[in-house]
């Protein structure tokens, strides 16, 4: 109850009873007030509390449980005095648990993505190790003439690269990546791309960082990719 002065204030009866995590509670009513004017007090604050249970337990044997209640004079509720969660927090927390479904869900499908790279990884890895195996079936004579046209063609690219290289880095240029820096989608047609890093070049320039998509990089440089995918979800 609300008091707006000091002074005295006498107990006329107890209306009800009600307990909250092992602690009881008693709506008081007021001499004087109405019944939506009650509070609810714990026992240690209601003197000659024996009594009044006494005359509350024999109102309820002649009675019933509702005997208090008045129409348009209801007593306030047991959750306005103990803090008990509103409405409010509990929408609070139910917008809460949907937030961390949308991002378990999030998690799930870039999980799902890091999988389908993992097998394209391990498909063109093995690809790769077959292909040593078809070169030994050629005569030696023709292996060692091939070897010897495959040094020229990159000398002569090495020479074409070091004129015709442009600023920015790229894997068809011949340059090997540092790292990728970050990750993000375009929102209008939700492609991913890539920010890449490049290595210092023979010559000592180093390439300027170059945004790529995710085509490119399972192209020339998958595990990097996938390693860049795996450590986000870690």
């Amino acid at each position: 109850m609300s008091k707006k002065k000091k002074g005295l204030y006498f107990i006329e009866q107890i209306l009800d009873y009600k307990q909250y995590n092992g602690q009881k509670y008693y709506l008081v009513k007021w001499q004087g007030y109405n019944i939506r004017d009650c509070t609810w007090e714990k026992p240690e604050k209601i003197p000659n509390i024996t009594q009044y249970l006494s005359e509350y337990e024999q109102n309820i044997r002649n009675l019933g449980s509702n005997f208090y209640q008045i129409e348009n004079d209801e007593p306030p509720q047991l959750e306005d005095f103990i803090g008990v969660p509103s409405q409010q927090k509990q929408t609070v927390l139910q917008q809460q648990q949907e937030q961390i479904k949308k991002l378990t869900d999030q998690v799930s499908v870039l999980k799902q993505e890091l999988t389908k790279v993992q097998k394209q990884q391990k498909d063109i890895i093995q690809m790769i190790q077959t292909i040593p195996q078809e070169k030994k079936v050629h005569h030696p004579n023709q292996q060692q003439d091939s070897e010897n046209i495959q040094d020229s063609i990159s000398e002569l690219s090495q020479k074409n690269t070091e004129v015709k290289q442009p600023n920015e880095g790229g894997f068809e240029y011949g340059d090997q990546l540092d790292k990728i820096g970050q990750a993000a989608q375009i929102k209008q047609t939700g492609i991913k791309m890539y920010y890449l890093l490049w290595q210092k070049r023979p010559n000592g320039i180093i390439p300027k960082n170059r945004w790529v998509n995710s085509d490119y990089l399972q192209k020339y440089d998958i595990k990097s990719l996938c390693y860049y995918l795996q450590k986000k979800l870690q």
